[in-house]
């Protein structure tokens, strides 16, 4: 088992070297080069950390380095929550993609004493104790940015040996901060984590919704609450690959006949406003760099990279590749 990272995500560490004006030419390269890759394997980027680590004195780095995360480091994991309601349908969305996306079933999710966890298994150990301080301190720091009022961490369990100075830990987790864990994660209230976000989200997010909404606007112009509706179910379910309608009837708390029935209204199959809409975002989605084909394929949907690159051809008249190269060149 290949445990991978998204390319993108290295240019969280270049961003770190930029702002400490550290210029070690050589790493700095080799994080260039390798942001440009789909993905590189775990050990790549725990080497890379390692280089990087050199340059702090601080016991606790690596929580700056995840303190930076933006949708445009953390890629797929980023666009998989972007339409999530609450912190745990982020989270059980997140445990029901891993395998499809990443290849591997590697988290754990459970809910016990109003305690919801994700944790990883205990084969990391102290030895890894950097990339899972980064990894954790990331995937806080995007739920936070995601779920600004609905994120209550209870625990957070590392599986590095505990340091002198627990404090910086505690102030960035703002909880209690586990060490020397056989299973890091998070821990966070389940009754708060099940509450609708009401607070405002990024730009970059907040930009984002905005482009899907429009990828949804240019298949159906009219705005309704039934739309509404649809248009939110739709951009839930269509990641998971799970958009039949059969699915999506069900979400919506009706019967797929009278699905069919509402958007005859609006001239429409189900099977044309799906396409339109997986089109729509499949063009988007090519204009953002941390996302590979592989990754936009599956957030359509597909299962198979050349079952997308069939559609979108028969789409556009351009193979994805193709279509992304021609954006770059303008």
């Amino acid at each position: 088992m290949i445990i991978r990272v998204s390319g993108a995500f290295t240019l969280i560490l270049k961003e770190w070297l930029d702002k400490q004006a550290i210029n070690d030419v050589s790493l700095v390269n080799d994080l260039v080069q390798a942001s440009r890759r789909d993905s590189l394997p775990v050990e790549e980027w725990k080497a890379l950390l390692a280089r990087a680590e050199v340059y702090s004195n601080e016991p606790h780095f690596g929580l700056e380095i995840g303190g930076r995360a933006t949708l445009a480091n953390v890629g797929v994991l980023g666009y998989l929550v972007l339409n999530c309601e609450t912190p745990a349908e982020a989270l059980q969305t997140y445990s029901r993609c891993e395998q499809r996306f990443y290849g591997v079933r590697f988290s754990q999710l459970k809910l016990a004493d109003g305690c919801y966890t994700l944790s990883w298994p205990d084969r990391l150990g102290d030895a890894n104790g950097l990339f899972v301080r980064v990894a954790l301190a990331t995937l806080v720091c995007f739920s936070r940015q995601r779920f600004p009022t609905r994120i209550n961490l209870l625990k957070v369990a590392l599986t590095e040996s505990r340091p002198e100075n627990v404090a910086p830990f505690e102030a960035f987790f703002g909880c209690p901060v586990e060490f020397g864990s056989e299973n890091p994660g998070i821990s966070i209230d389940y009754q708060q984590a099940c509450q609708t976000e009401q607070g405002d989200l990024p730009s970059g997010l907040r930009s984002m919704q905005i482009q899907q909404a429009q990828a949804f606007s240019e298949v159906v112009a009219d705005r309704t609450p039934f739309l509404q509706q649809l248009q939110e179910v739709l951009l839930r379910l269509i990641p998971r690959a799970s958009a039949t309608i059969d699915e999506v009837a069900r979400a919506m708390s009706m019967s797929p006949r009278t699905l069919q029935r509402r958007l005859a209204q609006f001239n429409l199959s189900y099977q044309l406003l799906l396409d339109g809409l997986r089109e729509n975002l499949g063009a988007r989605y090519l204009q953002q760099q941390g996302l590979s084909l592989v990754e936009i394929a599956l957030l359509l949907g597909y299962s198979e990279q050349s079952t997308f690159n069939r559609a979108f051809k028969q789409w556009t008249g351009l193979p994805p590749g193709q279509y992304r190269r021609q954006l770059m060149d303008r």
